[in-house]
């Protein structure tokens, strides 16, 4: 995707001024030669005399749906922490003692570690790590900030915010350039006992420092065990999967200024919008005179939508790559409650045009393919203006926690060839 970024410095001139082409084949105004050969043009045109902003909604999706956690330090105002518990360790162990197998369920714990898998790519680096245990229940799938158990008829707070927390059980520290993507946390031999009892709480997973955002992608609880049976130098690892992981948060992800193109974030932010392709571009290059070609009597060879992103407040910017897509939109007059629409032959999912992976760390826009749009919306029978929506999920769970926001005067990047002859208007 690279290779499509348009400098915006470029794209704001555009705006200001006429709609630019690229064209190394001579015209006569009015027209083109009996003898012109087939010409192909690039054009950046205001996305405004093709689309409309209808609004942007979330709410599409939730925290409790998501396939990661997030820890957030006064990150912009952000605060987040991650909250989980712990299967049960293997009732007994099995190992070679002289060439023969022995399983002993009477072990002894000499130690352990908890391990936290980052997402470093959608992460802050430095960053410190602290493990807290939980002292209070919750429930994964209702927890907020606030609130240990919301179910509608039974609102249980919690009594801090964030997860009620005991002792500190450890802390780790990832700093710039550490290999991997796993952050040990040594735990003595009365936490691990304490962790892995049935009646444990868990834990709570904070950021040590401000500035902090970090995306966990799992954790694990391993033990050091020596069985009873065994010789005393003898020692066994075994292991307790998380489980009831949760991420709290506050404040929560703040919707969009009017006109703002919203896509993405935990809950699912989307924009609806509107395309009319029934519309003229220029042909030829300024300052040429020539008449304009309707798209209808061009060759699309692609069409692109390009976004500038702007800045998101609380801390809710994406720091990883942030997927998105387009989806055809039935009723748009339902504001919200719009349904997406499905299915085209051959597109099960109704999608439109393949997803895309914007980068913030590297892309100065966000390039959407609009070619396949493009393409049914020029060559269909209905002359109304089609509605979609931007969005970034593709099931009940978030792709990522950070939303992004765009500038809602885009641009509208055009290649497509003339013919060799064409009717003149």
């Amino acid at each position: 995707m690279q290779r499509r970024i348009i400098l915006f410095g470029l794209a704001a001139a555009l705006l200001a001024g006429a709609a630019a082409c690229t064209d190394e084949t001579p015209t006569l105004p009015g027209g083109f030669p009996a003898d012109a050969q087939p010409v192909t043009r690039e054009v950046l045109v205001p996305a405004s005399q093709f689309f409309r902003v209808l609004s942007s909604h979330s709410g599409y999706t939730s925290v409790h749906a998501a396939t990661y956690l997030t820890v957030a330090e006064n990150y912009a105002g952000l605060y987040a922490h991650a909250l989980g518990r712990f299967q049960a360790f293997p009732r007994q162990v099995t190992y070679l003692r002289d060439g023969v197998s022995r399983t002993d369920s009477l072990f002894t714990f000499t130690g352990g570690e908890l391990v936290v898998r980052v997402d470093t790519l959608a992460s802050t680096t430095p960053f410190t790590l602290r493990v807290f245990q939980g002292v209070q229940d919750y429930d994964p799938g209702s927890a907020t900030w606030q609130l240990a158990a919301d179910t509608g008829s039974v609102e249980v707070p919690f009594t801090q915010p964030g997860g009620t927390r005991g002792a500190l059980l450890s802390q780790a520290t990832r700093t710039a350039g550490s290999p991997g993507d796993s952050l040990v946390f040594p735990l003595t031999v009365a936490n691990v006992r304490a962790l892995a009892d049935s009646t444990s709480k868990g834990v709570v997973i904070t950021g040590a420092e401000p500035g902090t955002r970090v995306r966990i992608t799992g954790f694990v609880l391993r033990a050091r065990v020596r069985p009873d049976s065994a010789r005393p130098d003898t020692t066994f690892v075994i292991s307790a999967s998380g489980t009831d992981a949760v991420t709290v948060y506050t404040p929560e992800q703040p919707e969009p200024a009017a006109g703002i193109v919203a896509a993405g974030g935990v809950r699912g932010a989307r924009t609806l919008l509107e395309i009319d392709v029934n519309q003229r571009v220029p042909g030829c290059a300024a300052p040429q005179a020539c008449a304009e070609v309707g798209l209808r009597d061009v060759q699309l060879n692609s069409v692109e939508l390009l976004l500038k992103p702007v800045n998101v407040p609380n801390g809710f910017g994406p720091l990883g790559l942030l997927p998105l897509h387009l989806r055809r939109v039935s009723e748009p007059e339902l504001g919200r409650r719009a349904p997406l629409g499905c299915c085209a032959p051959g597109d099960p999912a109704g999608l439109l045009d393949q997803p895309v992976f914007y980068n913030p760390k590297t892309d100065t826009l966000a390039v959407i393919p609009l070619t396949r749009l493009a393409l049914q919306t020029v060559f269909s029978a209905d002359t109304l203006p089609t509605t979609f929506a931007l969005l970034s999920e593709f099931g009940p769970g978030p792709p990522t926690f950070g939303v992004g926001f765009f500038r809602g005067d885009p641009l509208l990047r055009i290649v497509y060839t003339l013919p060799a002859r064409r009717r003149l208007p």
